[in-house]
């Protein structure tokens, strides 16, 4: 009693010992956890190991003034290092504030990250004082809430610590109620609620010495389950005390007589009953999450200290109380209930088996059908702030807009370049096609919709509308190039005609002396002919001028074509080479494998078609432009001679006199003229020639660009989405500054690491998002298997992902506390009844009453009333009815120890009927401390004590009345195996 003083005294509250702890619920070495650390290292400060969400709405739309709020809430905010470590500040970034934002204008949110561990006590405190600050700063008429889902799991704690007080009253008022029921007695039910009492003050004075001395580690949890299990455990004890007590009182034994030799009697069943709870409790120790962890050890340490003050306070005050005249017992009635039943059960033993097993063996076969919630939402009340929160966004905001699934997907190597950012695509677009994804937000895909621009389709059909206007240029130019061909037609004409003149003018030469009139006339109209072809001339010239720049602009757009059309090409190669190799389930599906088919035809059509026909139109370009300058500059000479032509009939004119004078030289002359004319009409002919040449490949190249046109646009048609038509974003575009507040949410700061916000279309608790996380992280892996991106560490975080972990952690530690639980309950039974027989029986039917009490829970709860089971009903109520139950029939096995060492009838039905009232008594005392947990408003307490409450009514009224007196009975002294005859004590 001094140490429960001192004490309570000098040693803070548990409550305020837990709030200074810093421990996860989930471990921090899970996945989801440490991915947490290294995307905060990679987007944010490194200093954030959880965030809340500040949820903000007017009716009728935001005002000036709510934005002023959010840019001072986050400079106050930031001025608190001691609570927080990043502020989503849209002063410095104000394009997130359509983002952040609702499309109605009357909803907006921010990010506020915490340096607390979701749903450790540091962590609460934390938001705690973000919300004060919120709410100080808040402008009339907006209404504000913290929430997310660490402000989920600081509202569960509240809840869960505000219920502490309603649930003890409940308790010692139920338990004041039931002894006074039991005793009809002021004085006993003041005795045991006194050394309740003080065991409760005590255990948890010292529990929260362990906790701040660092023997173990407390939370707000703790506090509620220590308070229902010593209450319970505390008066079970002190009525095992006082009911032997009564019963040698009243076989005459004197009070101080009686109160030692009870004590005595009845400790070894106490410390056995008290060491399957320590041992089962202590078990949790192994588990990792931090809710067992912190509410095992608080349990193991509160039972041995009441196992303390039941051997050492209970007796001496039955001693002092007995010796004033104070707590004797009533008459006992001559014909009670329990020894009717424990003779029908020596009588019947095989058929009272069979009615103990029926509802049992019925209960446990629904136990199997349990839906496990990890929904700490769902658990708490519709109006806590955080409640209150997840429906403001919900009115404003798509599903899930702050619960998003996070993807970290870390390379060794910078991921800014076209293929990396190519294969991002690839991933994000195989996650957006996975069932229950509603959106994909990515460096590729900022809003949510891939990049149109970076289609490797859309680029084709560009490309393919480039080529269109192309084709229609040179159908421009066909007519241009006829006009040059009859051209050159007419100058071979005319050089053909002036061959043929000098040729006579040669052959008449010696008649020229009579014709000189004519001649002057001829050369006239030579001089005429000529000045006409000299301009047409020029024309050509700078014609094919025009034509071979055309043509070399041409080629160069060609080429390019052909090196988009080659990514897209690249891109359905990896794609079909994808689904044709590496998916195991394309095949099994019909409309896949079409789709498959499609991407082929597609592919091979652009690789063995379209870009061959790309590359060789290219080179045609090159040529023709090659050729056309040659023209051009055989043009040129001819120009040149023509020009010395039209110089020479000038002379021929002027020197018409001289020429009659020099009749002898005209056939030399003549001849020379005949010379010149003949190359002349040859390089007519050959003009003419490539004129005409030129002239006809223009339709058929014409003809060629419009067919690739027309094929580019459909491909671009039909492959939109870039999962098919390939993805092309160059590094330069990251530099554009409207994807500058992309990359800073999406890609490091180093280009190492990327990541995904992936908005599921289900409620991000529930077990759909949680596994549907799993798959999306092997799609993503799937996507970049034997590519550049193979090696990278692909991991998830978020509520769904965290979830995920808590699920696979509380299987895990549900299996070892379990068996380390049934291997020390078992091992204490062996010690203390020396028979293996006997403990093997009580731990198989204590094990039975677990199986039936958790199907009576899926019953009620999740068959009626449409409630999943909480995650921790399971293993705390396996490690308190195993305890406890093992408490009842360890009672009940000493005393059949006692009555019946030689396994006889009779004696098991007087044991029976000596324990049945007390056993009973402390049974329903223990299960309406449990069923006060359902007092409080916190789900996963209600359910937690209806199971341990319904289970131990089950174990009282059921197991222990009927089926271990059965099995016993049918058993006779083989029940003692391998033990000896013990002496009565």
């Amino acid at each position: 009693m001094a140490l429960a003083a001192v004490l309570n005294v000098f040693v803070p509250q548990l409550e305020e010992v837990a709030a200074r702890d810093s421990s996860p619920v989930v471990p921090s070495h899970a996945p989801s956890i440490v991915a947490v650390d290294e995307m905060d290292e990679a987007f944010g400060n490194g200093g954030s190991k959880s965030f809340v969400v500040i949820a903000m709405e007017r009716d009728g739309g935001l005002v000036p003034a709510d934005r002023r709020y959010a840019g001072r809430l986050a400079r106050v905010l930031a001025e608190d290092e001691e609570n927080v470590s990043f502020v989503q500040d849209v002063r410095k970034h104000p394009e997130l504030l359509d983002p952040l934002t609702s499309e109605d204008g009357e909803a907006r949110y921010l990010l506020v990250g915490t340096t607390g561990q979701t749903g450790a006590p540091s962590s609460i405190r934390q938001v705690t004082a973000v919300r004060d600050v919120v709410d100080d700063l808040a402008p009339e008429g907006l209404v504000t809430e913290v929430t997310g889902p660490t402000a989920t799991i600081t509202d569960l704690a509240t809840e869960t610590e505000h219920s502490v007080v309603r649930i003890t009253i409940v308790s010692v008022g139920l338990i004041a109620l039931l002894l006074w029921l039991i005793y009809r007695s002021f004085a006993v039910t003041a005795l045991v609620l006194t050394v309740v009492g003080l065991g409760l003050g005590l255990a948890r004075a010292v529990t929260a010495w362990c906790g701040l001395a660092g023997v173990f580690t407390v939370s707000t949890f703790s506090g509620s389950f220590l308070t229902a299990v010593v209450l319970g455990a505390g008066t079970d004890y002190a009525i095992f005390l006082v009911s032997r007590y009564h019963e040698l009182r009243r076989a005459g034994v004197e009070p101080r007589v009686a109160a030692a030799t009870a004590g005595t009697r009845i400790s070894s069943v106490i410390v056995g009953s008290a060491l399957t709870v320590i041992l089962a409790c202590g078990c949790m120790l192994l588990a990792e999450l931090g809710f067992f962890t912190t509410t095992g050890p608080a349990i193991a340490v509160s039972v041995a200290i009441n196992l303390a003050v039941a051997l050492t306070l209970t007796p001496a005050l039955l001693a002092l109380a007995g010796s004033r005249g104070w707590c004797e017992p009533r008459p006992e009635r001559s014909r009670s209930f329990w020894p009717r039943l424990a003779g029908a059960v020596a009588l019947h033993p095989a058929r009272m088996l069979l009615v103990a097993l029926v509802p049992l063996v019925a209960l446990a076969a629904l136990a199997p059908l349990i839906d496990v919630s990890y929904d700490t939402r769902d658990s708490q009340p519709a109006e806590t702030e955080s409640n209150r929160g997840y429906a403001l966004i919900d009115r404003h905001f798509p599903v899930n807009e702050i619960l998003p699934d996070y993807v970290l997907i870390q390379a060794d190597h910078d991921l800014r370049n076209a293929r990396d950012l190519a294969l991002l695509e690839r991933a994000a677009s195989a996650v957006a096609q996975e069932d229950g994804v509603v959106l994909v937000r990515s460096i590729t895909r900022p809003l949510g919709e891939p990049i149109t621009q970076a289609s490797v389709a859309r680029q084709a059909g560009i490309v393919g509308v480039r080529l269109d206007r192309a084709s229609d240029r040179v159908g421009e130019g066909e007519q241009g190039a006829e006009q040059l061909a009859d051209g050159a037609g007419q100058l071979g004409d005319g050089a053909d005609r002036l061959r043929d003149g000098t040729g006579r003018l040669a052959d008449g030469a010696q008649r020229a002396v009579g014709g000189a009139d004519r001649l002057v006339s001829g050369t006239t109209e030579l001089e005429q002919g000529v000045r006409r072809l000299l301009a047409g001339a020029d024309d050509a010239v700078s014609g094919t001028g025009r034509l071979a720049t055309g043509m070399r602009e041409l080629a160069r757009g060609l080429d390019t074509g052909a090196d988009q059309v080659q990514l897209a090409v690249d891109g359905l190669g990896l794609a079909y080479d994808a689904l044709r190799t590496r998916s195991l389930t394309c095949n099994l599906d019909p409309a896949c494998r079409q789709a498959r088919e499609g991407i082929r035809q597609i592919w091979v059509a652009e690789r063995d078609r379209l870009l061959p026909g790309l590359r060789q139109a290219a080179r045609a370009a090159d040529q023709l432009a090659d050729g056309t300058v040659a023209l051009q500059d055989g043009l040129r000479q001819l120009r040149d001679g023509l020009r010395l032509a039209r110089e020479g009939a000038d002379r021929l004119a002027d020197g018409q006199q001289v020429f009659a004078d020099r009749l002898g030289g005209l056939a030399d002359g003549a001849d020379l003229l005949a010379e010149g004319a003949d190359q002349l009409a040859d390089g007519a002919d050959q003009l003419h020639g490539g004129t005409e040449e030129v002239a006809a490949s223009l339709p058929e190249l014409r003809q060629g660009l419009s067919r690739a046109a027309t094929y580019l646009r459909r491909t671009g048609a039909v492959a939109k989405d870039p999962g098919i038509g390939g993805f092309y974003l160059p590094p330069a575009a990251l530099q554009d500054q409207r994807f500058e507040a992309a990359v800073g949410l999406f890609l490091s700061e180093d280009g190492r690491t990327a990541r995904f916000a992936v908005l599921g279309g289900t409620d991000a608790f529930d077990h759909e998002a949680s596994a549907r996380t799993v798959e999306i992280r092997e799609t993503i892996e799937q996507a970049f298997r034997d590519t550049r991106l193979d090696d990278a560490d692909v991991s998830m975080t978020g509520m769904a992902a965290t979830n995920a972990d808590l699920a696979t952690y509380s299987r895990s530690d549900m299996r070892v506390v379990a068996t380390a639980a049934l291997i020390a309950v078992f091992l204490v039974l062996l010690v203390l009844l020396r028979s293996l027989v006997a403990a093997a029986v009580l731990m198989a039917t204590v094990v039975l009453s677990y199986a039936s009490a958790m199907g009576l829970s899926v019953l009620v709860w999740q068959l009626l009333l449409g409630h999943d089971i909480d995650w921790t009903v399971a293993a705390v109520s396996f490690t308190i009815l195993v305890a406890v139950g093992a408490d009842y029939n360890l009672l009940l096995t000493k005393r059949m120890h006692e009555e019946a060492p030689d396994g006889s009838a009779e004696g098991i039905a007087r044991a029976t009927a000596a324990t049945g009232s007390v056993i009973t008594s402390a049974g329903v005392i223990f299960a309406a401390s449990m069923f006060a947990l359902m007092a409080g408003s916190v789900t996963t307490m209600t359910q937690v004590g209806f199971t341990i409450g319904a289970g131990l009514l089950l174990d009282t009224f059921v197991v222990r009345s009927l089926l271990v007196p059965a099995v016993a009975t049918l058993l006779g002294p083989r029940l003692w195996w391998p033990g000896g005859r013990s002496e009565t004590a």
